[in-house]
């Protein structure tokens, strides 16, 4: 299995009827649907099994052990947790998700699940309808431990009547499983270690902050409550012991792939499960049957999914979701919706980088390479040249990137205040990566006017159009140039930008030779060979070599290591310190 994603198995595929019974005893189905199930209970023996053992499930949900998984879970941020908006005064929002056509989802794993709900004794069976909003422990107590009242889809007859085992070897093995009893509440909403894992990417619960470990915030470790350390007793030890044998091996499996991975990601797996458990226990009652009744881990995943992106359209601003609301064109509206992710992701890795430098910024330390004046001089020269960033007719940058960066390059001379511009140079050249200039600037194609005929005479109808953003900016118009000149299938196009070391403008001709060409290989050298006369091949060909060998071509790349550059503001490395 994949460690990143939950692969299908082979087996039958899910019985669409599966779903609608479940809507049917939730009271979700219209009258023609609801008769159409009540036909079939009437002539078929089987569903009516089916449909006494769900009930039977069903009313399990209610009945919850008590226990504490977590002591130390409200020192995170757990306020900031979405929830699923009230409905609207129009009555549209939220939508409950229905198990049938999610069911019918394409891709689907076959594989089907065994978590089931676990009966306790009358007198282990808080309600609940009495369960009360409370906060630190017990709260995470009644919530994570709700949830252990997942369906059972198969085999449900001898999951719920488990058969009698010995009591020695009973007692043995709660022995040999405590820390798996002991995290119990949690590992009995996961399937298995790729359902975490999915879980836990950014889309889903990743980015929480309860989930997202911050060494400046120094968010705590998981800690396992002290009244379950040691020999597991009480209703976790009873509920673990009532499994079937086939659902306490996954169990255990689980708890072997989580303890085998590094300690700081198995306590971030295992914050992700914490934090789902309280978003299952805040779903209204029909959406949190839709997800606990999803036949595969695929299935399950797919409602949370599409759950977590309908609460995150409702978190927007009223006038942006309005905006999204009003789009009813399919495509215009995911367009949106992406362009208003992305701009999210961005304020994130902004907000996590400046965090990254509290310290330095409260400090007014300027981190590496703004802390020389010779350091902020080569940067700032860097971004005007390569960027012309204040040139409006040959600004590679868009007008909102503009504007930050004058924002960022405001802030820094002005307050002194380095460390976002440091960040924002190295975004923009990340997103606008630069070539080395021709040594003829007569030769460097910025313009319609600029082109030879041989290479106007290729150019298709309306070409002047489709290259009308690209005009005047090197090297955005020779690559697309380049793209509209090569053919369908694969002809090459002229040449159009230096293609070999002779033909670069110095200083980038001097590196070449005195810097770059020394620490090549001689397969390096014969590969980059073969790319001459082929441009843009060859100039990024020799800009990734520099960059293999940790160096800065002048005027085409960040001065300055590349390695240190990306140490220090590349937000996906994780937070750096500022030195």
């Amino acid at each position: 299995m994949s460690a990143d994603r939950t692969e299908p198995d082979d087996g039958p595929p899910p019985d669409p009827f599966e779903a609608d019974l479940v809507a049917y005893l939730d009271g979700e189905l219209d009258p023609a649907a609801a008769r159409r199930v009540e036909d079939r209970l009437a002539e078929d023996p089987a569903a009516r099994a089916r449909a006494a053992e769900l009930k039977k499930s069903f009313d399990l949900l209610d009945y919850l052990p008590t226990a504490g998984p977590s002591p130390n879970f409200t020192t995170r941020t757990l306020e900031k947790l979405p929830a699923v908006r009230p409905p609207a005064s129009s009555g549209t929002r939220p939508r409950p998700v229905e198990p049938s056509p999610v069911g019918t989802r394409s891709g689907a794993s076959p594989f089907v699940s065994t978590s089931m709900p676990i009966p306790l004794d009358d007198a282990d069976r808080p309600h609940r309808g009495a369960r009360r909003w409370v906060p630190g422990a017990a709260l995470l107590a009644a919530v994570v431990l709700g949830v252990l009242g997942y369906l059972t889809t198969g085999a449900a007859r001898s999951l719920l009547s488990p058969p009698p085992r010995d009591k020695e070897a009973e007692e043995a093995k709660s022995d040999a499983d405590s820390r798996v009893i002991a995290l119990l509440p949690l590992y009995a909403v996961a399937d298995d270690l790729a359902f975490v894992q999915e879980l836990a990417k950014p889309e889903l619960f990743g980015d929480d902050p309860a989930v997202d470990y911050d060494p400046v915030l120094k968010t705590p470790a998981l800690e396992l409550p002290e009244s379950q350390s040691g020999r597991p007793h009480g209703p976790l030890a009873k509920a673990f012991r009532g499994l079937p044998p086939a659902r306490q091996a996954e169990l255990s499996k689980l708890d072997r792939d989580l303890h085998a991975r590094e300690p700081k990601e198995r306590d971030r797996l295992l914050r992700t499960l914490e934090v789902y458990a309280m978003w299952l226990d805040r779903l209204p009652e029909p959406e949190r049957r839709g997800v606990l009744g999803a036949a595969t881990p695929t299935l399950r995943l797919g409602i949370v999914r599409d759950l977590r992106e309908q609460q995150w359209v409702d978190s927007l601003p009223a006038p942006t979701r309005k905006k999204v609301d009003s789009l009813t064109n399919p495509k215009e509206k995911a367009e949106l919706l992406a362009q208003l992710r992305d701009e999210e992701e961005e304020r994130r890795e902004r907000w996590q980088f400046l965090r990254g430098h509290a310290e330095a910024v409260a400090a007014n330390r300027s981190p590496w390479p703004f802390d020389t004046k010779t350091g902020r001089d080569e940067v700032t020269e860097f971004a005007r040249t390569a960027f012309k960033w204040d040139d409006p007719k040959r600004s590679r940058l868009t007008p909102d990137e503009t504007a930050e960066y004058r924002r960022a390059l405001a802030l820094a001379t002005n307050e002194q205040t380095w460390v976002l511009y440091g960040w924002t140079v190295y975004e923009l050249s990340k997103a606008h990566p630069y070539l080395p200039e021709p040594a003829d600037p007569k030769s460097m194609l910025t313009e319609m006017s600029d082109l030879p005929d041989s290479v106007s005479r290729l150019l298709k109808k309306n070409a002047a159009f489709r290259l009308r953003s690209a005009i005047g900016k090197w090297p955005e118009f020779p690559i697309e140039l380049h793209r509209e000149l090569s053919g369908p299938k694969g002809a090459s196009a002229p040449t159009l930008g230096p293609a070999r070391v002779a033909d670069f403008k110095e200083p980038v001709r001097h590196f070449a030779e005195r810097e770059l060409f020394r620490r090549l290989t001689a397969e390096e050298k014969a590969a980059l060979h073969k790319l001459e006369g082929k441009w843009p091949e060859y100039p990024r060909e020799f800009v990734r070599y520099a960059t293999k060998y940790d160096l800065s071509v002048p005027g085409v790349m960040l001065p300055g290591s590349p390695r240190k550059w990306e140490a220090t503001y590349n937000t996906r490395l994780g937070t750096r310190g500022a030195n």
